[in-house]
Formats: structure tokens, sequence, C-alpha cells
């Protein structure tokens, strides 16, 4: 007998998610005359990304079989601090969706590109630093021209 772990769970979850959001996409409006590809594609790409992943989560947990150890209980506090990288995360995401429509594409997503990657790589030598800084140099100016120029969608 199947016994759900953590890994089916979020893998069910997700593609159930993604199912759903991929469904409701036929209802962005069509590409019009000036967007080759119209404003679903992007989030098609995604969505059909998302279920792929979600089902290599899946069989690899099918194939791996029920862990046998049990769960270690945690405190409020030791969960808090055991999770403070994904909490601060979500905490910068909020942030970012705030500034956003305050100071544009550009600059909230390289504010929030070179926090999230300092907080994720742990940045403690210059070589982490300017890793951080190029990857963000480089990668949201290309998202933004492939946006504007390949896609035609203008980014806020």
């Amino acid at each position: 007998m199947l016994t759900l772990t953590k890994d089916r769970a979020l893998a069910l979850a997700m593609l159930v998610m993604a199912g759903i959001m991929l469904a409701e996409s036929s209802n962005i409006r069509p590409p019009t005359s000036w967007q080759p590809y119209g404003s679903a594609l992007f989030p098609r790409i995604l969505l059909v990304l998302i279920c792929l992943l979600s089902l290599t989560i899946l069989v690899r947990s099918l194939l791996t079989g029920t862990p046998t150890g049990g769960a270690r209980r945690r405190s409020f506090g030791g969960w808090l601090s055991h999770n403070r990288t994904v909490l601060g995360l979500f905490a910068l995401f909020g942030g970012y969706a705030a500034l956003l429509p305050l100071v544009g594409y550009l600059a909230a997503t390289l504010a929030f590109l070179v926090t999230s990657l300092a907080l994720l790589l742990g940045i403690d030598t210059r070589k982490k630093w300017a890793t951080n800084l190029i990857i963000s140099g480089t990668l949201v100016p290309l998202v933004y021209l492939v946006f504007r120029f390949g896609l035609n969608v203008w980014l806020p």
C-alpha cells in the first residue's frame, strides 16, 4: 500500500494547481496584431515545466519507496530557525511585489535577485558576491530584452 509522503503530496498538489492554472490560461486575451505570441505563452511554458518537474518528483518518490524513519518533532522556535531561509524568501517576494509598481521592473527585480541570491548562497566571500552580481546584472536585463523586443510585451 502506498503512503502519502511529503514528496508525493507536494507533487500531487503542484500538479493539481498547475493543471488548474493551465486550464485557466485559456482565459488570457488572445494575441493582438502587435503581439506575435500573446500574453499566455510564457505562463504556459512555466506551467508545463512545473508539471514536468512535479511528475519527476512523483515518479522518484514512487521508485524510492516509503521512508521508514519517523519525523522528529520540533518546537515552533526550532521550526522557525530551521525554515528561516524559506520564510526570508517569502518576505523578500512580498517586498518585491510591493516595490514593482513603485520603482519598475528593472530596479525591483535587480534588488530582489541580488538579495535572494545573497540569502540562498550565504554570501561570505568576494567570489560569491561577484557571482551574485554577475548573474543578477546579466539575467535581469536579458529577461527584460526578451520580453520587450522578443515577445513585444511591456514590463512595468
